[in-house]
C-alpha cells in the first residue's frame, strides 16, 4: 500500500511504541524469510497496521522474540514471532506488489519499463508462493487493478467511483480475518473505509504531480473538467479534506464495533491521531494551510 496508516508517535507510550516497532520488525523478518531479502523493500506502515489489527482481534497470539536485523546484525531486536497473521499480511503485500508492478509496466514509458522488467521475475515468484498460502487474496487485488484501469481509461470524474476498487479490495481483504459472520460484516465495512481513505489520500498527495504529467486524478477531473491542468488546487484540497473528515468519522464508528483483544491503545492512536496527522501532513506538503477544515481532522 502507500504508507499513510501510521501512529502519531509523540502520543504513544514507550511500551506502546516498542510493541508497534516489534510488529514492524516482525513483518520485515517474515517478508524476508518467506520471500527473500528483496521482499523487505515492500514493508510499509499500512501492512504493519494490518498485521497488528489481525493480531489484535485474535484471542491468542504467538508473542514476541529476539532476532538479529540486517541493518544492525550485532544487536538483537524484539520482533513479533512468525505466525499466521504475519504470514497473511506478508502474502498480501507481495501479491499487491506484483499487481502494482504489472500496472506500472502497462502505464509507464519505455525507459521506465526497462527499470521494472528486471523486478518482474522476483515479483511473479513471490506472488506464486503467496498464492499457495492464501489463494483467496490474489483475485481480490486482480479485480481491483482491472476495475481501476477501466475507470482510468474512462477518465471517470466521480471521486466515489474512483475510490471504489481500492475500498472494495480492502474490505474483502480484511473480511478474510473474520472468525464469524457478524465480525465479517464489520471488518468488511472497516476495511472498505480504510481503502477509501487511503485512495483519497494518495490522490490528494499526487495533485501537483498528476496536474503536471497529465496522470489520472479524479479530483482534477471533477474540478477541472476537460482542462484538469487549470483546476484550482486550493479548492480541491478544501473539498478533499471534507471528504476525508466524513470517511474518518465513519471509519471510527466501524472500528468501535470490533472487539479488540489487545493493542487497542496503539490502534486508537493510529485511527484517531495518526490518520488525521497524515492528512495534515499531505495538506502541508501540497502547499495548503491548516485552516478550519484541516483542524477538524
Amino acid at each position: 500500500m502507500f504508507g499513510y496508516i501510521k501512529p502519531f508517535k509523540p502520543e504513544l507510550k514507550v511500551r506502546e511504541f516498542d510493541t508497534y516497532q516489534a510488529f514492524y520488525c516482525g513483518l520485515c523478518r517474515q517478508l524476508g524469510e518467506a520471500f527473500g531479502p528483496f521482499a523487505k523493500l515492500t514493508l510499509s506502515y499500512d501492512f504493519t497496521f494490518l498485521a497488528m489489527a489481525a493480531a489484535g482481534l485474535r484471542k491468542d497470539f504467538a508473542g514476541f522474540g529476539k532476532a538479529r536485523c540486517m541493518a544492525n546484525p550485532l544487536k538483537k531486536k524484539t520482533c513479533a514471532v512468525p505466525c499466521a497473521d504475519l504470514s497473511f499480511t506478508a502474502s498480501c503485500a507481495m501479491i499487491l506488489f506484483y499487481h502494482k508492478l504489472r500496472d506500472n509496466l502497462a502505464d509507464s514509458s519505455f525507459w521506465k519499463r526497462l527499470l521494472y522488467y528486471p523486478i518482474l521475475p522476483f515479483a511473479a515468484s513471490a506472488r506464486k508462493k503467496a498464492m499457495a498460502r492464501f489463494p483467496e487474496v490474489d483475485p481480490i487485488f486482480s479485480k481491483m487493478m482491472a476495475e481501476q484501469a477501466a475507470l482510468e481509461g474512462d477518465k471517470a470524474d466521480s471521486i466515489d467511483r474512483a475510490a471504489e476498487p481500492t475500498a472494495a479490495a480492502m474490505g474483502a481483504m480484511l473480511a478474510l480475518l473474520a472468525e464469524d459472520e457478524i465480525q465479517k460484516r464489520v471488518l468488511s465495512r472497516f476495511g472498505y473505509l480504510i481503502g477509501r481513505w487511503v485512495y483519497l489520500m494518495d490522490a490528494l498527495d499526487d495533485l501537483e504531480e498528476d496536474q503536471k504529467s497529465g496522470g489520472y486524478n479524479a479530483f482534477l477531473l471533477k474540478f477541472g473538467g476537460d482542462a484538469p491542468e487549470s483546476a484550482d488546487l486550493a479548492e480541491i484540497r478544501r473539498y478533499g479534506m471534507g471528504v476525508l473528515n466524513v470517511t474518518v468519522a465513519e471509519l471510527g464508528a466501524a472500528y468501535e464495533l470490533l472487539e479488540w483483544q489487545r493493542y487497542k491503545e496503539i490502534l486508537d492512536n493510529i485511527i484517531y491521531l495518526g490518520l488525521p496527522r497524515a492528512a495534515r501532513e499531505i495538506l502541508a506538503k501540497t502547499g495548503g494551510k491548516e485552516g478550519p477544515d484541516a483542524a477538524q481532522l
